[in-house]
């Protein structure tokens, strides 16, 4: 009888717990800006996604996307291919290693554009973002990193969103991890 009572106090609250805060269309929002954001950095030459964005809410954390790219196509060994030249790989790791600044910013840019359309995302939240980077097992990824993962406090990207922060601000809120 002593659980029974539990069950029913507990069952109002359970409800709630179950409840996401964000909606899947509002993920699916992100995950789509995302993708179009990356895709059109260099349209003659773009960007390949090995993993498309994926976003998920989690409680208490806040909204996490993630996604697999490759930010310059380089030639895959074949019969037809069996090898890569010196010039090849280092075509591939200058392209690379020249993108990279656009991308964190571009990066950095979806995560303040996100904070507006996560509006149920509470503001003491996050919003992180969190890139692997693919790589041939004959590239030269010198000075590349193999994963780059920015997050902020929703407050914080709404803010600079709406203008009512400068970017030295964001930059100082920002977490930036390359592995």
């Amino acid at each position: 009888m002593k659980w029974a009572g539990l069950l029913l106090i507990a069952l109002p609250f359970s409800s709630l717990a179950d409840k996401p805060l964000v909606s899947r269309p509002a993920i699916q929002s992100v995950e789509k800006n995302f993708e179009a954001r990356i895709g059109k950095l260099w349209p003659e030459d773009p960007v390949a996604f090995w993993v498309y964005p994926q976003g998920m809410y989690i409680n208490g954390f806040g909204a996490v996307f993630s996604a697999q790219v490759n930010l310059a196509q380089g030639t895959a060994i074949t019969p037809f291919h069996p090898s890569v030249t010196k010039e090849e790989i280092d075509r591939i790791h200058h392209k690379k290693v020249e993108r990279m600044r656009e991308f964190r910013q571009a990066m950095e840019d979806i995560l303040v554009s996100s904070a507006a359309s996560l509006d149920t995302v509470p503001a003491d939240e996050q919003i992180a973002l969190g890139v692997s980077f693919f790589y041939w097992n004959w590239e030269d990824t010198t000075g590349l990193p193999q994963q780059l993962v920015m997050r902020a406090p929703k407050r914080v990207l709404v803010m600079a969103k709406s203008g009512q922060t400068d970017r030295a601000k964001l930059s100082a809120a920002l977490s930036v991890q390359e592995f």
